[in-house]
């Protein structure tokens, strides 16, 4: 091939690559792009996803690392082969609006009600202490006083998002310490957005009116406007807007047309406040956080694109903006490793997490849980990203420290994930296994040579040792977790697990707790069940609070007592317990979650129509098992009273309406098994009464045509207990034996 043949080639080439797109050839109306930025941006995009992929399942890195890899490798500081760096930074700050908006969406009221003052305070202190070190080491460096502000404030956030797969994994989420972490990651993003706001008086010539008025400003959006879009808007779009009867789709469409309305104002709004403008997206989404049908229409629409937005903004915002050359400095690299010591802060901080357990203050679970928290708040996530690279945009900060500090941030967005997962597996696996060896040593030299198992086991056989399931339900309150841990605690219970978890759109809160008592002598099993249960309520504080006591037998006590009747021993008595009590939490808890499901699709039943029953999955009948609290099978006396939801939900006047309570009015629920209707009873005065009934009974009784008269059954006293795996509790066996259950 000449020379010329091979130049031709390279012409057709460039001239293929450099063609334009999108119609005419570029010199006329319209906008146009060329092949070659197409086709390059495809690549990086893909980039993006893998450099993902790989970091989060082969490195086991949180996959943002990946992603702003691949905006370093690929962007201007390295390659330089993405197009259009602009638009693409662009996207990324789209991104970050529709994650704030998310963020005030997603807001739980319940769960922070929940945490108490101590958590309002380790949140609080989790943001503070770093700041300050960080604001510390800067000035140690040789930064001014804003550059020393700025650099302090970027590591205040907390990221949620990179430790809740790990906090799930281990089924940490709905733990107390897992509710104090998700409330302190929430309002550690609304004191970002006040710092976000703060620093926007730091540039330029400081003037008193230009450092308070942003402060204020972001005060007031969050204060009043907080008060106003969880208080008073939601009351008002219920009563004005979204009327009685309107279709779930249509009331999702139209909630969402009216909240991107609200953050167009209220970006707005607090941008001319000088406040941030990302504080106006995240009231805008705090209006709608307790509406359903928003949030359902919300992630069907925006979850993918938010995914993706959020690939590119940290690809891309982010990316485009780490001086990666000057890692090479030693100088960036130790000053780095030194910011890295602000997250000493919110380590401490996880120290001041309120003792959920017996064990001694930061000993064995304690400690675990102070770890855990501590862990947890240690990952930066996108907002401290974002705070370093408005510093360094509107000249805060210079570029090298710019770069120590985005240093610091990306190894904390590595250390805190393998510290927390490390601590979980670590304690879980490890120390309690430490624990359970002293425990042997104290067991043996107290008994007589017997071990933990041989203690409890003889326990079960003599009748000294008994078991516990406390269910309790209630509406959320400033420190509920607190106190009814403490209640225990008093009571000399010993806590194998417990759990508590509440629906999205209510304020009702459950917790279940499996606990090992000693049957004290001379004081009947029911008289220490009535202690317990009036014990629970006084630290719960709510009059209409329900809480349920019952006895609970374990499977493996059937094993215990086979034994002693030429059966074979049964063996690690303790390790099975704790694990039988963690299994029926979750599975109490899966069924609580299809609350709002049951809920939704009996308010959307029509009047009079039949109710339609779906078919029940296997059911392990336990205390926990009714969803408004109660005894299932014995009859309790007491129903829970939930408040107004935190969004009143509309109601249908239809049989599915509760027995308990205003018939028509906003009241609690009830569960139908297959088979079961409810009718409605007239008195001879036309009072309305609302009764559970089988429907081959209700067909009889009309068909019969006259009038019938209601007596109370004979009680059934075949039954005494409660069906668990497979066996029967009866209160009232001889020698401990226990039947098979029918």
């Amino acid at each position: 091939m000449d020379l010329s043949t091979s130049a031709s080639i390279s012409n057709e080439i460039v001239d293929f690559t450099m063609r334009t797109l999108g119609g005419g050839d570029g010199e006329g109306m319209g906008v146009h792009i060329k092949y070659i930025d197409l086709w390059l941006g495809m690549v990086y995009i893909t980039f993006i996803y893998v450099m993902g992929f790989i970091f989060e399942r082969v490195l086991f890195c949180p996959a943002l690392v990946g992603q702003i890899a691949a905006g370093i490798i690929f962007g201007p500081e390295l390659l330089n082969w993405a197009p259009f760096t602009q638009a693409f930074v662009f996207l990324g700050e789209i991104g970050l609006v529709l994650l704030v908006i998310e963020a005030g969406v997603d807001i739980d009221v319940t769960t922070l009600k929940l945490i108490g003052k101590r958590g309002v305070v380790i949140a609080t202190l989790g943001s503070i202490f770093p700041i300050a070190i960080g604001l510390g080491i800067a000035y140690a460096l040789g930064a001014d006083t804003k550059a020393a502000i700025a650099a302090g404030a970027s590591f205040g956030p907390t990221s949620l998002g990179i430790a809740m797969n790990i906090l799930r994994a281990g089924k940490i989420i709905n733990t107390p310490t897992g509710q104090l972490i998700v409330a302190a990651a929430i309002i550690d993003d609304m004191i970002a957005l006040i710092i976000l706001s703060q620093l926007g008086g730091l540039v330029g010539t400081i003037t008193i009116a230009g450092v308070l008025i942003p402060i204020v400003s972001a005060l007031g959006f969050l204060i009043i406007g907080g008060y106003l879009a969880l208080m008073v808007l939601p009351g008002l779009l219920d009563r004005f807007i979204f009327k009685e009867g309107m279709d779930d789709r249509k009331h999702g469409r139209i909630a969402l047309g009216i909240m991107f309305a609200l953050v167009i104002g209220l970006m707005q709004a607090t941008h001319a406040t000088k406040a941030s403008h990302l504080m106006g997206a995240f009231i805008a989404g705090l209006v709608f956080c307790t509406d359903h049908h928003l949030h359902h229409e919300f992630v069907s629409q925006f979850k993918r694109l938010l995914q993706w937005l959020m690939r590119i903004f940290f690809a891309s915002t982010i990316g485009f903006q780490v001086p990666v050359k000057q890692f090479g400095s030693g100088k960036i690299i130790w000053q780095g490793l030194l910011f890295t010591l602000s997250l000493v802060g919110k380590l401490v901080v996880g120290f001041m997490v309120p003792n959920f357990t017996r064990e001694k203050k930061f000993t064995g679970n304690h400690l675990r849980d102070c770890l855990i928290v501590g862990c947890s708040m240690a990952a930066e996530g996108e907002f401290a990203f974002v705070i370093a690279a408005y510093s360094v945009a509107e000249g805060l900060i210079d570029k090298d420290l710019y770069s120590s500090i985005v240093f610091a941030i990306l190894l904390s967005t590595i250390i805190a994930p393998f510290s927390l997962r490390f601590t979980i597996t670590y304690f879980n696996k490890r120390a309690m296994a430490a624990v359970l060896r002293a425990e042997e040593e104290m067991t043996h030299q107290l008994s007589g040579g017997k071990g933990v198992d041989d203690v409890l086991t003889s326990g079960i056989l003599e009748g000294t040792t008994i078991f516990y399931c406390i269910n309790t339900t209630s509406h959320a309150a400033w420190g509920t977790l607190p106190s009814l841990m403490s209640s225990l605690f008093e009571l000399e219970l010993e806590v194998i697990d417990h759990r508590s978890w509440h629906t999205r759109f209510e304020s009702t809160v459950i917790n279940e707790v499996y606990a090992k008592g000693v049957l004290k002598k001379d004081v009947p099993v029911e008289s220490q069940i009535e202690i317990i249960e009036q014990k629970v309520k006084s630290a719960i504080s709510q009059p209409d609070s329900v809480v349920s006591v019952t006895r609970w037998t374990p499977g493996v006590v059937d094993e215990i007592v086979d034994s002693e009747h030429g059966g074979v021993p049964a063996q690690n008595v303790a390790e099975r317990v704790a694990k039988e009590a963690q299994k029926n939490l979750d599975r109490s808890e899966h069924k609580d979650t299809q609350k709002d499901e049951i809920l939704s699709s009996f308010a959307n039943s029509e009047v009079g129509a039949p109710i339609r029953t779906r078919p029940r999955p296997k059911r392990v009948k336990i205390v926990s098992t009714p969803i408004g609290g109660g005894d299932m099978f014995t009859g309790g006396t007491e129903v829970f009273q939930p408040k107004d939801t935190l969004r009143r939900r509309r109601r249908v006047k239809t049989m599915s309406t509760p027995i308990s309570g205003d018939m028509w009015g906003d009241t609690t629920t009830v569960v139908l098994a297959p088979g079961e209707i409810l009718v409605n009873i007239i008195g001879p005065n036309d009072e309305k009464y609302a009764s559970k009934m089988k429907e081959e009974t209700y067909k009889l009784l009309k068909e019969s045509g006259t009038p019938q008269l209601l007596t109370i059954a004979q009680p059934d006293t075949q039954f005494m207990g409660q069906y668990l795996d497979g066996f029967v509790r009866r209160s009232n066996r001889v020698g401990g034996t226990i039947a098979e259950a029918p």
